[in-house]
């Protein structure tokens, strides 16, 4: 398939109606692809929509039967005018009765007076069901649509989520989706309804007058003006209302996400600032939309309107019957809602070309990382980790991590330790597969993690990150996060083993508690101590802690760390931290320094070499360790 060619709002305002139906062309049958599991009401609303468009022809032939039954003095005949025109076929179900007087026969009148309102109502079902079905199946497709976009944006790398902007993702998966949505109600709606409504308006008139009606072609392609005056300005409209509508969803996410930090600087007044900024850009431009919009209906009115009026002066010139004259005229006038429906679809087409194209280029865009073809899942693992001349970076600058290689046997503990910058955090990213290395391999007992699905081998993979994040959730489903089919009995084992179920308790309702935005009812040690238990839950053979207790008071730091311990015990765990005391009982210290490991092995034996770790020990206590080097 081939992928969506970027679209920007400058290009859409430069388009020429050529350039534009070549751009519109591929997004459009896309989304029409959309279509395929709801065919059958699609083509039913379609049916309906013809039926709307054939009833307009009946309603022509209509309003001259009854103006002859209504205006010729009494008499309803049968045999002549429109009604001589009328299909044999359709003409012997008429009675063959050719002269009943209003007096004598009243109630045929009548009944024949209400064939109008009959038509009308026969007109405005098919109408409705046209609608009803199209909007049905139009808000299936949307709900395909979001699903496949949100799902496709949760399957990207971590490198897109690190370069795009949270509020112009959810732009782009609800409002541009529903925009997509909007083009295919409006076009899937009209493009069959209107047309055959003109041809078949056309072809009745042609019947009553053809020369009339070759007349009224004079006056039909001026009714074409007022969409190509509009168009290039709904196009720039529509355009930069999608994008000032995208950059007033950045500003709201980023405010609300970082209440804290607008708050402790008291920059209230300028995120309203750059909110009714951003705001008013939106209605200004929703606004020239509108306007571009909206005067395309009177204009194609008014230019109807020369319609009637040359009408007028065809039945003064020609001395036409007014039974004929009311129907060609109501003819016209049923044209008019017709062409201006199918101007608008033109126009909504316009606008909704740049939100349709970005939602096919999220929809292409390949994640940065891959299951290999058929990958297997990882079978169960006892945790052996090898990392191979391994080599990985960021961007242009300098590797995170340059020809890393180290041996982390099952069931043992590795502490890695060093300045900020050393290329601990992003050891644990590239194990978790949240980044592929670029030189080098990871294994884990001795299968290379790119060959296995990455779910299966994140599955057996336990974190506890510095950076916590809760769900705005009850207490008891953030820990569920761990094991989705988690027993109640099981997450509150979890939390004692946590040390969170005495503090869970006190809470206004229990392990029932909404904790709020990422947990911001909870202070940051129990919010830490909900995240150890959401690991202790999923109880993988893997355990990766970074920075796991550095929000934990001493008391609390003490508990975790025994239970940590506990955890620890047959499992394989890699900790970063930046209090050595935390570490000084793990199997292997790693010292690493610009992403290099400058030292392997215990505290006791790096302490003792007088090298990087004795160096970081003594700065971060302040005082040589020696008493504690053989703890």
């Amino acid at each position: 398939m081939a992928a969506a060619k970027k679209i920007s709002r400058k290009d859409i305002a430069r388009m020429s109606f050529r350039d534009f139906l070549r751009a519109s062309r591929e997004p459009y049958r896309r989304l029409f692809a959309y279509l395929g599991p709801y065919r059958g009401r699609f083509w039913l609303g379609i049916l309906f929509g013809a039926l709307f468009g054939g009833v307009q022809a009946l309603m022509i032939f209509d309003v001259q039967f009854v103006a002859r039954a209504v205006f010729s003095g009494g008499k309803l005949a049968l045999d002549g005018g429109a009604l001589g025109r009328i299909p044999e076929g359709v003409r012997r179900w008429i009675p063959e009765s050719a002269s009943l007087q209003m007096g004598e026969g009243i109630g045929l009148v009548a009944v024949v007076c209400l064939s109008i309102p009959a038509l009308f109502l026969l007109r405005g079902l098919c109408s409705y069901l046209n609608s009803y079905l199209m909007l049905w199946v139009s808000v299936r497709v949307l709900d395909d649509i979001r699903r496949e976009a949100f799902r496709h944006t949760l399957a990207q790398s971590m490198e897109f989520f690190n370069r795009s902007k949270s509020g112009d993702l959810v732009q782009t998966v609800f409002n541009q989706t529903r925009m997509a949505q909007q083009a295919l109600t409006t076009v899937a709606g009209d493009i069959v309804k209107q047309p055959i409504s003109i041809l078949s308006a056309l072809a009745t008139l042609f019947i009553l007058d053809w020369r009339f009606t070759l007349m009224s072609f004079l006056i039909f392609p001026l009714c074409l003006l007022p969409v190509v005056l509009v168009s290039r300005k709904v196009r720039k409209a529509g355009a930069r209302e999608e994008e000032e509508a995208g950059q007033l969803m950045v500003i709201m996410q980023e405010a609300f996400a970082g209440a804290r930090v607008v708050k402790t600087h008291a920059r209230e007044p300028y995120e309203c600032e750059r909110f009714n900024a951003a705001n008013t850009q939106v209605l200004r431009f929703i606004m020239r939309w509108r306007k571009a919009m909206e005067i395309s209906g009177p204009l194609v009115e008014t230019i109807g309107s020369l319609g009637v009026a040359a009408a007028l002066l065809w039945a003064w010139h020609y001395k036409l019957g007014f039974d004929k004259f009311l129907a060609l005229v109501g003819g016209m006038t049923l044209l008019y809602p017709a062409f201006k429906s199918l101007s608008r679809i033109y126009l909504t087409m316009q606008k909704c070309l740049a939100s349709t194209t970005k939602v096919f280029e999220l929809l292409d865009r390949t994640p940065a990382i891959l299951d290999a073809p058929g990958a297997p899942d990882l079978p169960a693992v006892r945790g052996e980790i090898v990392f191979e001349g391994v080599r990985f970076g960021y961007g242009d600058e300098r590797p995170a991590v340059t020809d890393l290689s180290l041996r982390i046997p099952a069931g043992t503990t590795c502490a890695l330790v060093g300045a900020s910058g050393a290329g601990k955090t992003t050891v644990l990213a590239l194990l978790q597969r949240l980044y592929d290395v670029q030189a080098g391999s990871i294994r884990i007992d001795g299968i290379d993690i790119r060959s296995v699905a990455q779910r299966s081998l994140r599955e057996q993979l336990a974190a506890v990150s510095q950076d916590t994040f809760l769900f705005h959730d009850t207490i008891a489903n953030n820990i569920r996060y761990g094991r989705l089919e988690a027993t109640p009995e099981e997450i509150e084992e979890a939390a004692r083993r946590a040390y969170a179920h005495e503090f869970i308790l006190q809470q206004p309702n229990g392990y029932e508690t909404v904790v709020g935005d990422k947990g911001c009812l909870l202070s940051g040690g129990q919010q830490q101590r909900i995240s150890i238990a959401r690991a202790l839950l999923k109880n993988a053979p893997v355990l990766l802690l970074d920075e796991a207790t550095s929000a934990l008071d001493s008391e609390s730091e003490g508990q975790i760390q025994a239970a940590l311990e506990a955890l620890s015990s047959g499992r394989t765990v890699i900790a970063i931290a930046h209090r050595l005391s935390t570490i000084l009982k793990a199997d292997q210290i790693v010292v690493m320094d610009a992403g290099r490991i400058l030292e392997v092995g215990t505290h006791q034996e790096l302490y003792a070499g007088s090298g990087a770790y004795r160096r970081l020990y003594d700065l971060q206590f302040q005082t040589p360790a020696a008493g504690l080097a053989g703890a």
